[in-house]
């Protein structure tokens, strides 16, 4: 590689460990955004910070690729699709920034058919997750290609290799804060509560600590679990600051906020403490230390959230789904050293020979492509609706309860038969009656006379605010009943429904879509590893 090559794309891992960290912040604020604001217009100050890099990264690509495909002198080391041709790197973060533009597309189709998300993972968000952790390990891979040659700059690729570690830690922290949210920090196995995000946040750490000892050593664990500590602290402090920053006269702050910074609570807190009990007493290449270590720095420990998760599951089921994460983690460890094997092997120069297109992967690129061609409905067009409310939902209703006048707010309008629609009621901000319970009763008629089904809403942080699901059986017209109940009175009001007809997307084939694409790629390149010496 000539010493322009090796500069240029060293400049590269540069940005693009540069907008990783960038993003991720982004990532953070935009959290928060949702969680004390509400859901808002797509070019929203957090959304650009996210976006930032995408252009960018996607002219780079496409310029590179030409010219090694067509301008440079030899393709030595060049992985071949077609008549197109570049580093194996290269094409990996081209896979990654390609799934991320799809799951935006996959995210408006979703979002079409079932409305605002009310939780972290969704099937268009494997999508956007994986897509960016794709190029954040991709551009560890690169960096490390470029740390082959000899004339590369050692100390600058591997400060752009921590930072782009970083990013894939925490991104994967944040994915799996989805498991801190009361609605499924706990899931119900054979009677048992199991806390599933012991398995999740631990075999993150599981699996990217050894890759980072085995790229940068024992000094680069250390390092890299001090950032993560920084970086919690910084957060918990700035982000709040950031979207105060960051909001414009249209904007106003939900009931109750701000809220819970989940950027910085859902991080390892302890993570750096215990990587120097662990360097000092035993090796980060011991699995039973490596085991203990991510089970007890898990973020389901801190004072916070011990009394809702640990607590709340109980010591039996506690000690059970600690016993049960010990025996999954054991598995995963004996993972690393393949997934090191392979990291190593996708930053080498490729030397085999041109890959066969088979119908499968024929079929994969003709579904993409239809995937493409499927006109989209654009839930991010949807905006404030109500001047002073942070709220921002497909469908609002301000009604009277015997006296008392609630926000009634639905997160897909109209709602579609046999799916269940997210629905928030809260106060209005002039009324001063505090209500005890509210809760929904649904009316549909049958040829046997009027069903009522029964809808029971949380209150989650005690304030006049609750939400739940109503699942809608059929379509046609319905009414919904909103009950409260106030200084021992019970009321109700009616709201008319015509609900719409089922979703073009059954949920099963939603999931089974966003998990496969990712799945494709990544045992793509897992097979691409495994031809290489």
């Amino acid at each position: 590689m000539q010493r322009r090559e090796l500069n240029l794309l060293t400049l590269f891992v540069v940005f693009l460990s540069a907008y990783h960290v960038i993003a991720r912040v982004g990532l953070a604020i935009d959290i928060q955004w949702h969680t004390d604001i509400g859901r808002d217009k797509l070019l929203t100050p957090p959304h650009m910070m996210i976006f930032s890099g995408i252009i960018p990264t996607l002219l780079f690509l496409a310029a590179y690729i030409f010219w090694f495909s067509f301008m440079r002198q030899d393709k030595i080391g060049g992985y071949h699709f077609s008549i197109l041709s570049a580093p194996i790197p290269i094409w990996i973060i081209f896979a990654g920034m390609v799934t991320l533009l799809l799951g935006g597309l996959y995210d408006d189709l979703w979002h079409s058919n079932y409305g605002v998300d009310t939780t972290i993972i969704t099937p268009p968000h494997l999508w956007t997750f994986s897509g960016g952790m794709i190029v954040e390990l991709a551009t560890v891979i690169l960096a490390i290609y470029l740390l082959r040659h000899d004339n590369s700059n050692k100390m600058v690729l591997k400060s752009s290799i921590m930072f782009s570690m970083w990013a894939l830690v925490y991104h994967l922290h944040i994915a799996f804060a989805n498991f801190l949210d009361p609605r499924v920090w706990m899931i119900d196995v054979f009677g048992i509560e199991l806390i599933p995000h012991f398995v999740f946040a631990g075999g993150t750490l599981l699996i990217l600590l050894p890759l980072t000892k085995s790229i940068v050593g024992d000094r680069g664990v250390i390092a890299l679990a001090a950032m993560m500590l920084a970086s919690q602290l910084i957060l918990l402090v700035s982000v709040p600051e950031l979207v105060s920053l960051m909001m414009g006269p249209e904007h106003v702050y939900r009931p109750g906020s701000p809220n819970t910074v989940w950027a910085a609570h859902c991080l390892p807190w302890l993570l750096f403490v215990g990587v120097l009990a662990v360097n000092r007493f035993s090796s980060f290449d011991n699995p039973w230390s490596m085991i203990a270590l991510v089970i007890i720095v898990d973020a389901a420990w801190l004072p916070n959230l011990i009394l809702h998760i640990p607590v709340e599951a109980g010591a039996v089921n506690t000690l059970i789904s600690v016993g049960l994460t010990v025996v999954i983690l054991y598995f995963v460890w004996q993972l690393n050293p393949h997934i090191i094997d392979a990291v190593q092997k996708l930053s080498k120069d490729y030397t085999g020979g041109k890959p066969n297109s088979s119908s499968v992967s024929k079929s994969i690129v003709a579904g993409v492509c239809i995937l493409l061609l499927i006109p989209t409905v654009s839930a991010h067009a949807i905006h404030l609706t109500e001047e002073g409310e942070g709220f921002d939902a497909p469908k609002r209703f301000l009604i009277d309860v015997d006296d008392n006048y609630l926000w009634v707010e639905f997160m897909i309008w109209p709602p579609k038969a046999s799916a269940e629609t997210e629905v928030v009621i809260y106060s209005h901000e002039n009324e001063t009656d505090l209500i005890d319970e509210v809760w929904t009763e649904l009316i549909y008629p049958t040829e046997k006379g009027n069903i009522t089904m029964v809808g029971d809403l949380a209150n989650p942080g005690g304030f006049q605010l609750w939400q739940g699901g109503v699942l809608f059986p059929f379509a046609g017209n319905q009414t919904l009943q909103i009950w409260t109940d106030a200084n021992n009175t019970q009321s109700f009001t009616e709201i008319p429904i015509i609900v719409d007809s089922p979703t073009l997307l059954p949920v099963w084939l939603a999931w089974l879509v966003g998990l496969l694409w990712p799945t494709l790629i990544i045992a793509y390149w897992w097979r691409v590893s495994m031809r290489i010496d």
